[in-house]
């Protein structure tokens, strides 16, 4: 097999986190008399971090970095998630494992919400590196973590498959010299990923398998 080692994207690719960020960060900005905004305009602002999507939704400047830490506050202390696993993933991740893919998350949610998130989640996988932003600090498209997360893993660039949903995953592959597979189920459109330079795509997670453990592109 070409690919040893696989890096995930979580919300879009894993997860559908929409309805959760949805609410805590409606919940947010109306602390400061912002108006509610749609399930559409947050998901068409995720991907870059919780400051991008703040700015996208017009959020102005000098609140941008309070509501940033609140946002992740309230993340981190969620109590009722009514985020769930995209149909397919669990046997996905489990073929994986099964077939000794070593795996490992690397997502733009800041380190607390992800961990709460793999523990609700993701509970039957085993990862080896799980790996957040921090305020400020998004973890991609900057190949800064990425590269710290292979040597983690012991992993040389060409035989890693990055796979996620946003434009971030498709630029932050290309920073570090791995191959991206985005998928196609997630918070991105296909004419929006190949816009960003992607070229590999899979429709179902079954797809995501095809590729790791046969080689079909």
């Amino acid at each position: 097999m070409k690919y040893g080692t696989v890096i995930f994207d979580l919300d879009g690719t894993l997860i559908n986190t929409i309805p959760d960020i949805a609410s805590i960060v409606n919940s947010v900005i109306a602390d400061i008399g912002m108006a509610e905004k749609t399930e559409s305009q947050i998901r068409a602002g995720v991907g870059f971090g919780i400051e991008h999507l703040l700015r996208a939704l017009g959020v102005p400047e000098q609140w941008n970095s309070p509501l940033a830490m609140e946002v992740e506050g309230r993340y981190a202390r969620l109590k009722e998630s009514k985020a769930f696993l995209y149909p397919g993933v669990h046997g996905m991740i489990t073929e994986l494992a099964g077939a000794g893919i070593k795996m490992g998350i690397l997502s733009n949610k800041p380190q607390r919400g992800l961990e709460m998130s793999v523990s609700d989640h993701l509970s039957f996988a085993n990862f080896s590196s799980i790996r957040g932003s921090e305020i400020g600090r998004p973890a991609k498209p900057s190949p800064e973590i990425l590269l710290r997360m292979l040597e983690e893993v012991e992993a040389a660039p060409e035989s890693v498959l990055m796979v996620g949903d946003g434009e971030p995953d498709v630029l932050v592959s290309k920073a570090v010299g791995v191959d991206c597979l985005s998928v196609l189920w997630g918070f991105r459109t296909r004419k929006e990923l190949e816009d960003s330079g992607a070229c590999l795509f899979a429709d179902t997670p079954g797809d995501v398998v095809s590729v790791i453990l046969k080689g079909e592109q």
